[in-house]
């Protein structure tokens, strides 16, 4: 039908249609014709019209018996952007029946006349054709009533249509209004009836309602849900068919747990969304509509859990919840509102992952759901101790320290984060390893475990105070506890044990083992040892073991002995602290082959022995737990030899180089001790019992025979043997020898002999010469370090029967009791002459002659001679420097005339003025030029004083000095000093006294001075006042270096030595000791000072000075510049000190 067909009649009717509200009591138009024909008579349905013949809804329409159409106004659909663009974009259509807007104007649409007006505030639910599926289905070639003709009775809700409401309010009608009769689209047209329906003109399309994703976004009370829902969730409830839905509003979810709250809002809760939603789901065949709610309805949600519907007059609940708005249409399904949560009792539970999140642990969260590890987070049942870095911590190491997310490296790292168990601070005790719930390839799928260390602030081990790290990772805050988890939060994250070699790598006390390893080709293989124990020796160790031993092990063709040490090391099996120190094993496998030997000591040390070594060879065993991927790794004081690795004579020379000597041997028959064997059976060696005996070999090296011709010491056998013979050391513990041997240090026996105790050994030669027996002595001041010479083998230059130790290898043949030690030359066997031979005795007996000084002592004590001879020359420098001032001032009090000077301020006035700053200094050639002699001498003297009295004391039982007895070397240092002091104080002056009194200047210098006094009085005149000078410095020299020996012993502290004082210690003890000295000898410097500058006459001596300074001037006269003197004594003497142990200590250095 065409619009410019329409008959005058039907517009005529159109002009009657009203606009204005229409009320359900107005007269009702009534025509027989079709819903079409309406349509088409009235204008204002003419963009409606047009939209059902693009949507091909007019043979639907005709088909239609006793029908409803909502109908919208051309005004509604020109807002409603679809239907417009339809109308005005025909090219926009999706496909040629418009499936999408067939289905909205299905919804305008009802397959029943609604003749009851419904009464105010009353609300009728009507059916529509509108049908909804989650996908639009294309259209049918089928003729009507087949789609796209008809709509089929098959939906999203349960095969039933989308429902539609009406009521009307104060007498005016509504469509599409909520359960409450609110809202909605007003009716602006009055109802006309046709013969297969009725049309209703409303001011608004009737919007389909959408899915219930979009139904939830529109609920203002729901903003809660809105707010935690997650894609995948709205995807759930999307997707899911005839879903009934009961949505707590925002205020029920109040009752939740702060923290439940906070969970379900991070990124986490995935999980518990989901319970949560199908806690509040039900899914049947049917959308369950609250008119289909009996008295009395039990629903099962899709969690499983049951909904008890309870409908009585007023009010519905649902499982004791409110029902407060039911009915809330969607696509899919419906929306119930309810005031409280529908959770059964124990649904939700607060996991530690829940706490974690609220207390920023947000990164360690997200990494445990990056590697699946979210069953230790979540599991309410198995206790867990967990330690978790917070935000701020993980933050310091999101770029680098952490592995890749999602890795399993990273996998490893966080299962290293939690330990089986609830482990309360109050069950935790330093020392212990816990288990975690890594379990490691290298522990043959074992758990990796985790040292604790608990260090408690008092006595009572209260809790709060304790101080607690795991794995070395200290705790931040306190910890938590969460139903079936402990929480603690660490202050770095946690790296597992790494392999062996690694987790060794850092410790430089075991680097020397570790070199020895990666030096082999077994790192590789024990590094990935399943369920080893290391026992790695310290640096020291090698050094204890012997150079010569240590050199063998290392040397390029050892290797299999090197590799069998160090298998030696490793027990086959994971044997933590506990086990070797409390445990009831004592025999380990190792992986070399043979077994260790633990022994415990009552004051809980362990001793490891090997299988093999020398005799006594044990260690201590520190056991440090220091955990690895593969077991533990403990440290040992010293290294272990297995039985399968053979040390001989032999194989220590050629470790030591000594080619030279090895071919000796060998060309003298003794390869036997080379090898560790018995000597031939038809040999001399044999005869003499030598079987089953240990040797102790003094090799020299190949530099010690330079100065020898090789070929005339290998063409006499006889000779060769002598020689060799000197050179060997029965070592046999066997019955009825030394037993000097067994005072070894198990945990030091690295000697072939007892070096540091000192004695004499018979060799090989010894039977056949009587002097065969050599001596050992230590190097005076030098630790470890020894000499080695034939008994009292003398007349000769020192050079042939003495030689120096140099290094050392025991070995393991024989007994384990002997070995080689290198010496710098060779000792010739000695043959003295006639007079020695038979007179030597007497004269030994006479003089206490013993054996031959050896040349390294004479020239070590000549080199302490020097230094202390130099180091006393920097002193009295030093103490010249400083003092002179002092000393002038005390020199022109003392000799001057009563009343030229006030005190010493005044002299100190009057210098300056008289004569600038550099009359401060008048005087100081003379004692600066004596100063280094005078200096040098006293402190040799003292040093050659302290050591005759030693030689004088024979007897003594201490070698330290009483203090009587350093006094008395003090007072005998100043004699010979005293050759130089007096003639260089006798200048010093008269240099220092004139110009005193307004007399001009006498002398131009020292040299002057010096001419000046032998043309007076020769030799005499220059050494006057040597009797005062003596009368000075012995009782001040006496006192002098008492007090400083004292003050030095005061200052040190317990268990150290006087070389452990720092400077500012010995300035102090040097300044005591010149303020000692000056406290009594100031008396005879006034008597000494007045005759050294009076004119030649005046004092006959000594005591003539002092009777007539005495009468003079009075007693107090003798105490004349105290005050200066007392003034210099402690800073000159603190410099005097300060210059003789520094220089000692920078000459120590160099030589």
């Amino acid at each position: 039908m065409r619009w410019g067909c329409i008959p005058l009649t039907l517009l005529a009717l159109v002009a009657l249609s009203t606009t204005t509200q229409v009320a359900w009591n107005s007269d009702v138009t009534t025509q027989s014709s079709t819903l079409v024909d309406i349509l088409n008579n009235d204008e204002d349905y003419s963009s409606l019209l047009s939209l059902l013949q693009k949507a091909k809804l007019i043979p639907t329409l005709n088909q239609l018996n006793d029908s409803t159409l909502f109908a919208p106004t051309n005004d509604a659909i020109k807002r409603h952007d679809l239907w417009r663009s339809a109308l005005e974009y025909p090219t926009l259509l999706k496909d040629n029946v418009q499936e999408e807007l067939r289905q909205q104007l299905f919804y305008h649409l009802l397959n029943y006349s609604v003749t009851e007006d419904p009464k105010d505030l009353e609300t009728l639910q009507l059916n529509t054709l509108c049908f909804p599926k989650l996908s639009l289905d294309p259209p049918t070639n089928k003729p009507p009533p087949y789609p796209p003709w008809m709509p089929i009775p098959e939906s999203t809700l349960g095969n039933e249509s989308q429902k539609l409401r009406l009521t009307s309010r104060d007498g005016v009608a509504w469509v599409g209004v909520d359960v409450f009769g609110k809202g909605g689209i007003e009716v602006k047209k009055q109802k006309v009836e046709a013969a297969n329906g009725v049309v209703y003109g409303i001011a608004h399309v009737l919007e389909v309602p959408p899915p219930l994703d979009r139904v939830l976004s529109h609920e203002p009370s729901l903003s809660y849900f809105q707010k935690i829902l997650t894609p995948s969730i709205l995807n759930v409830i999307n997707s899911t068919s005839e879903l009934t839905l009961f949505v707590p509003v925002d205020s029920a979810w109040e009752a939740l747990d702060s923290i439940e709250r906070l969970y379900l809002e991070s990124r986490f809760a995935a999980d518990d969304l989901l319970r949560i939603l199908n806690m509040h789901a039900v899914v049947e065949k049917s959308v369950r509509w609250s008119d289909t709610f009996d008295s009395s309805t039990t629903l099962t949600t899709e969690y499983g859990s049951k909904l008890e519907v309870v409908v009585s007059e007023g009010e519905t609940t649902v499982s004791g919840a409110t029902l407060l708005q039911p009915d809330i249409y969607a696509s899919n399904g419906v929306l119930h509102l309810v005031s409280s949560l529908l959770v059964p009792p124990g649904a939700l539970q607060l996991t530690p992952e829940k706490y974690l999140l609220a207390l920023n642990c947000t990164s360690f969260i997200s990494l445990i759901h990056s590697v699946n590890l979210t069953h230790l987070i979540n599991d309410t049942e198995t206790e867990y101790t967990i330690l978790a870095p917070k935000d701020d911590v993980l933050s310091v190491f999101e770029n680098d320290g952490l592995p890749k997310q999602g890795s399993d490296e990273l996998k490893r790292v966080l299962q290293y984060h939690f330990l089986p168990g609830k482990w309360t601070p109050k069950k935790l005790v330093d020392g212990m390893l816990l288990e975690s719930v890594l379990r490691e390839p290298g522990l043959d799928g074992g758990r990796q475990v985790m040292h604790v260390e608990v260090n408690d602030d008092d006595e009572k081990q209260n809790i709060p105070s304790r101080h607690i790290k795991f794995g070395g990772a200290g705790i931040t805050g306190d910890h938590i506890v969460i139903n079936n988890a402990v929480v603690y939060f660490i202050s770095s994250p946690l790296e597992p044990p790494v392999d062996p070699l690694q987790t060794a790598l850092p410790s430089l006390e075991l680097s020397s083992f570790l070199a020895a390893v990666f030096s082999t080709s077994i790192a590789e293989v024990i590094k990935k040892t399943p369920r080893a124990t290391f026992l790695i020796p310290h640096n020291a160790a090698f050094k204890r073991l012997g150079k010569l031993v240590s050199d063998h092990l290392l040397a390029a063709t050892s290797k299999t002995d090197l590799e069998n040490v160090i298998m030696h090391h490793i027990i086959d099996g994971i044997e933590y602290s506990q086990s070797l120190v409390n445990g009831s094993v004592r025999t380990f496998a190792t992986l070399e082959g043979s077994d260790l030997q633990l022994e415990r000591l009552s004051n809980l040390s362990v001793i490891v022995s090997p299988s093999g070594g020398w005799t006594g060879m044990k260690s201590t065993l520190y056991p440090t737990n220091m955990l690895t991927a593969t077991g533990v790794i403990h440290e040992l004081s010293d290294l272990m030899i297995p039985r399968s690795v053979e040390l001989n004579v032999g194989k220590l020379m050629k470790a030591a180089k000594a080619t030279t000597m090895i071919n000796m041997v060998t060309k003298a028959g003794f390869d036997w001790i080379l090898d560790g064997t018995a000597p031939p059976e038809d040999s001399d060696w044999a005869d003499q019992g030598l079987g089953g005996i240990s040797w102790t070999l003094l090799c020299p090296t190949d530099d010690a025979f330079k100065k020898y011709n090789l070929t005339q010491l290998l063409e006499n056998v006889d000779v060769l043997r002598a020689l060799v013979s000197q050179h060997l050391i029965r070592t046999s513990l066997s019955a009825g020898e030394s037993s000097s041997l067994n005072v070894f240090d198990v945990l030091n026996n690295n000697r072939p002999l007892p070096l540091e105790d000192l004695g004499e050994y018979p060799t090989l030669l010894s039977p056949s010469s009587a002097y065969g027996d050599i001596v050992f002595r230590a190097l005076d001041g030098k630790e470890s370090q020894y000499m080695v010479g034939i008994k009292n083998a003398r007349g000769t230059d020192k050079q042939a029967d003495w030689a120096r130790v140099l290094t050392w290898g025991r070995t393991t043949t024989g007994g384990g009791t002997g070995g080689v030690i290198t010496i710098d030359r060779l000792l010739v066997p000695y043959h003295p002459p006639w007079w020695i031979e038979y007179f030597a005795p007497s004269f030994v007996g006479v003089l206490g002659i013993g054996e031959a000084p050896a040349a390294e002592e004479t020239k070590n004590s000549a080199i302490d001679n020097v230094k202390s001879f130099i180091a006393g020359g920097f002193g009295g420098v030093s103490a010249v420097l400083v003092g002179h001032p002092f000393d002038l001032t005390k020199t022109r009090l003392q000799t001057a005339a009563p009343g030229a000077y006030t005190g010493a301020i005044d002299v100190v006035k009057k210098t300056l003025a008289r004569d600038g700053v550099t009359g401060l200094y008048r005087g100081m050639v003379p004692p600066l030029l004596g100063v280094t002699p005078i200096f040098a001498v006293s402190f040799w003297a003292y040093d050659a004083s302290k050591n005759l009295i030693l030689t004088l004391t024979p007897k003594r039982t201490s070698e330290k000095l009483s203090t009587a007895e350093l006094a008395a070397a003090g007072f005998m240092s100043a004699i010979p000093s005293t050759l130089i002091t007096a003639p260089v104080e006798r200048a010093k002056v008269l240099l220092q006294v004139q110009g005193q009194g307004g007399s001009g200047p006498q002398y131009k210098g020292v040299f002057d001075v010096m001419k000046h006094l032998y043309r007076e009085g020769g030799i005499r005149s220059i050494f006057r006042g040597t009797g005062a000078t003596i009368a000075r410095d012995g009782p001040g020299s006496a006192v002098y270096f008492a007090a400083y020996e004292v003050t030095k012993k005061a200052l040190m502290p317990p268990g150290s030595s006087a070389g452990d004082l720092n400077l500012g210690a010995i300035m102090f003890a040097g300044g005591t000791a010149g303020v000692a000295m000056w406290s009594i000898a100031i008396p005879p410097d006034v008597l000494k000072s007045r005759i050294q500058s009076a004119p030649s006459g005046t004092y006959s001596g000594f005591f003539d000075c002092f009777r007539k300074t005495v009468a003079r001037d009075g007693i107090t006269a003798l105490w004349k510049g105290l005050g200066p003197a007392m003034a210099r004594a402690f800073p000159a003497n603190a410099a005097t000190f300060l210059g003789v142990e520094a220089s000692r200590k920078l000459m120590d250095g160099f030589f």
